[in-house]
């Protein structure tokens, strides 16, 4: 029986930028951001700009031959949602997601301090 391989999909969300970064072990590793597009300025932060770009890896995933995928979430933003429906839209097979968000949350609660 052979195993299928699965392809990682990072999405570094920032404020002003998407990112996504699929890479496997066989094939090369390719990089797509909405300047690829043609999506310039302001637009580039947008859903909708998020989603193309998701279309536009799915695209290029079907030429590798790549239908399951691992995603993996980094930064807080919006588009989140639009880079699944992105990939849903060419029939990307998504087996599990990952949310590496890094965030402070202030640790454990310090001890009461003592009185004399």
């Amino acid at each position: 029986m052979l195993k299928k391989l699965l392809t990682k999909i990072e999405v570094n969300c920032s404020a002003n930028n998407t990112i996504l970064h699929a890479s496997n072990r066989k094939t090369k590793n390719i990089v797509v951001s909405p300047g690829l597009i043609g999506f310039k300025g302001a637009k580039r932060s947008t859903t909708y700009a998020a989603q193309q770009i998701a279309e536009h890896l799915g695209n290029k995933l079907i030429e590798n031959k790549t239908t399951n995928v691992i995603l993996i979430f980094k930064g807080f933003n919006k588009s989140k949602k639009s880079v699944v429906k992105g990939l849903a839209k060419k029939k990307i097979k998504i087996i599990k997601i990952i949310d590496k968000i890094i965030s402070a949350h202030n640790g454990c609660r310090l001890p009461k301090q003592r009185r004399l």
